[in-house]
């Protein structure tokens, strides 16, 4: 527990500094970014606005007031996002400095917002966005081992612009990546997806086990606003919408789950915390798990085996 001094009044932009500190060594890059985004751009200067740069005059009153003005030029879905980092940085506060007052965000709520998930890009989209890739790309063996990655995958974006050469494992079919968890996790992937990347390796000279994976044509390495132009530039090629990196993981996470229906592989594929993510992040509803379960009745496999025997 971190103590206060009582006499001095405690600044709402220093503690926010403090709490960045904290969570750059508990958060992911990707995390870190957007909570330095939202305090610095909107909820920090309301609460220096209410409050006069003092915590102890945050209420439940000034926190429903940030709330209700963010929300005068936003979606729901917008102020619920600043709403849970509003409550992250409180929380942490209270917490953080046993703060003897009750903590006014427990009274403060926000509605939430049900959206159905995306669908991602679909199987045909797939195959026109690699057949312009094929005719019109500058550089296709890189251009496909990229898409069919994705694909195969469901490599989150941060995880996919940070490859290296030595990540790669083409005897095993695998990749180690290190995820938002802050742990690294091995993604295996396909036949066809490993002949892709053999082929695109197989372009490039002098490459070094430290050295990125993605490069361009000239050796330098491909940032990850190339990455994105790389999918903006062949989807208009190949006359679809524009589909991005989590475009392609909800399309690994659909692909994995109709071939499988077994949805906690796919959670797990996809580094969920639990299964309900998942059904929300697919729009996996309990019929869809119906016709799965149904598919596999044990009884029916029964009366099959039993019938096999049968009539050998």
């Amino acid at each position: 527990m971190t103590t206060l001094n009582s006499d001095r009044r405690v600044s709402v932009s220093e503690m926010y500094s403090k709490f960045l500190r904290v969570k750059k060594a508990e958060c992911a890059e990707n995390t870190l970014r957007i909570y330095s985004d939202m305090g610095t751009r909107i909820f920090v200067p309301a609460l220096i606005h209410y409050t006069g740069n003092d915590m102890s005059n945050i209420t439940p009153d000034v926190l429903r007031s940030i709330l209700e003005d963010y929300a005068v030029d936003h979606e729901d879905s917008g102020v619920l996002f600043v709403y849970r980092h509003l409550r992250a940085f409180i929380n942490w506060y209270w917490d953080e400095y046993d703060i003897p007052t009750a903590n006014p965000m427990k009274k403060v709520k926000w509605k939430k917002v049900s959206s159905p998930p995306k669908e991602g890009i679909t199987q045909d989209e797939v195959n026109k966005l690699l057949k312009a890739i094929k005719e019109h790309s500058h550089f296709p063996e890189r251009d496909t081992a990229f898409i069919l990655l994705l694909c195969d995958t469901g490599i989150r974006k941060s995880s996919i612009a940070n490859l290296k050469m030595k990540d790669v494992n083409l005897s095993r079919s695998e990749l180690v990546v290190f995820e938002k968890d802050q742990q690294f996790h091995t993604k295996p992937f396909g036949a066809t997806t490993a002949k892709a990347l053999k082929k695109y390796l197989n372009c490039l000279e002098d490459v070094q086990p430290d050295d990125p994976l993605w490069l361009q044509m000239d050796g330098r390495a491909l940032n990850y606003v190339g990455m994105r132009e790389i999918l903006r530039r062949n989807c208009v090629l190949a006359n679809i919408p524009i589909h991005l990196f989590h475009d392609f993981r909800r399309y690994y996470g659909l692909q994995l789950y109709n071939s499988t229906h077994d949805i906690y592989t796919v959670s797990r594929a996809l580094d969920h915390k639990d299964i309900e993510v998942t059904k929300r992040y697919l729009a996996i509803d309990d019929r869809a798990n119906a016709e799965a379960i149904r598919y596999h009745s044990p009884v029916d496999y029964h009366t099959k085996q039993t019938r096999i025997q049968v009539q050998r």
